[in-house]
């Protein structure tokens, strides 16, 4: 059996008037990817295409139509690990490429083929301006970083540094009143719930061999400070992968939400780990997410703890299980296997009365 599995844009807050469009976006990219599937693509290309199409659509904030960082241009992260290997490859605060994910792709198969010269190791994650060097010498189209800019991200933008030097000036001038702090920060925290689109999209494959590759990409947070690297980028936070072996569960998580929780927390390879430990799969997110993540003694300072993570579990035999949990407001989550006619898609939302980074909130199905 295979299976497809993916989430966009990532945990955080989906307005009901675009619900229709995250959902319509997740069912066309699964459609995709079982045709794919079908004619024999293995995980890592299929996970690869998936984002790249995740990127593509400015409904999300990955690749085209990222946020926009402090200095008004697009950076970003992504990357790939694959079960079978266990390679890892990620780009990190890269600029002028239209799909990360496929640089990411790229290093992970750079590291399953030939040795470089001299005992060498090929690289597994490169950042900022050698990444990009990288990625035009393997033969991966760049960009003008401006043609990733779309009029939706330079509005926000606009909007967020308005308020953002407001704040600012009042600060330098010392004539602002704590009261008037504090309105202030309402201010620029109180922006339209539909600007508040957080980091990250990403997908969970398992091909017909039962390999399986996981892949998140991402724009980062609005008015991150240039040369920022988030979880998308960094191993063991943003994604994890390892194939079913003697005495271990095959298993696959992508995660999203507040970048630098999620990488005191190494959230995707402790929600892994959770998961394998238990029989019971659902008992292990639920774990990892209330004694790594919710009560983790590296987030005592913080006050509101944002995550979601997406994982797939194989069983013995050939099911399938298919998990997500989030703390965030929101999570859309797309799903679909060779044993499914039709893609599913969940727009899951906190409980009546969950408070968001305080709340949890999980559910899962087997296929």
């Amino acid at each position: 059996m295979s299976c497809f599995y993916l989430f966009l844009p990532g945990a955080g807050y989906h307005s009901t008037q675009k619900e229709d469009a995250y959902v319509k976006l997740c069912k066309s990219t699964c459609l995709k990817m079982s045709h794919l599937l079908k004619k024999g693509w293995g995980a890592v290309e299929c996970v690869t295409e998936a984002v790249k199409l995740l990127e593509d659509a400015v409904l999300t904030n990955a690749g085209m139509g990222s946020n926009l960082n402090l200095s008004g241009s697009v950076e970003c992260d992504a990357s790939i690990m694959e079960g079978r290997k266990l390679m890892f490859g990620a780009v990190g605060a890269i600029s002028g490429v239209k799909n990360p994910v496929e640089v990411s792709a790229t290093l992970v198969n750079r590291q399953l083929g030939d040795k470089l010269s001299l005992g060498r190791l090929h690289p597994s994650v490169l950042v900022g301006d050698g990444a990009k060097q990288w990625a035009e010498e393997n033969g991966i189209k760049t960009l003008e970083t401006r043609h990733l800019i779309t009029d939706d991200a330079q509005k926000t933008y606009q909007n967020h540094k308005r308020k953002l030097d407001i704040v600012n000036e009042r600060d330098a001038s010392k004539k602002m009143k704590l009261s008037e702090q504090r309105d202030d920060n309402k201010e620029y925290n109180g922006v339209q719930e539909e600007e508040k689109i957080q980091d990250t999209v990403g997908a969970i494959v398992m091909d017909t061999s039962g390999n399986i590759a996981t892949a998140v990409s991402s724009g980062g947070i609005s008015l991150k400070q240039p040369g920022r690297l988030g979880p998308a980028a960094t191993y063991g936070a943003g994604c994890w992968a390892y194939n079913q072996r003697p005495g271990k569960a095959g298993v696959g998580t992508s995660t999203s939400g507040s970048g630098e929780h999620i990488m005191k927390t190494l959230l995707a390879r402790e929600s892994a780990l959770s998961i394998q430990r238990e029989d019971n799969a659902s008992l292990g997110l639920s774990n990892c997410f209330k004694n790594n993540f919710l009560e983790s003694e590296f987030l005592e300072e913080e006050k509101d703890k944002l995550a979601g993570v997406l994982a797939l579990k194989q069983n013995d035999g050939d099911t399938v299980e298919v998990l997500w949990g989030h703390t965030t407001d929101s999570m859309c989550v797309g799903y679909m296997s060779s044993s499914l006619k039709k893609p599913k898609v969940v727009m899951s939302r906190l409980p009546e009365g969950g408070i968001p980074g305080k709340s949890f909130t999980m559910s899962g199905v087997s296929i």
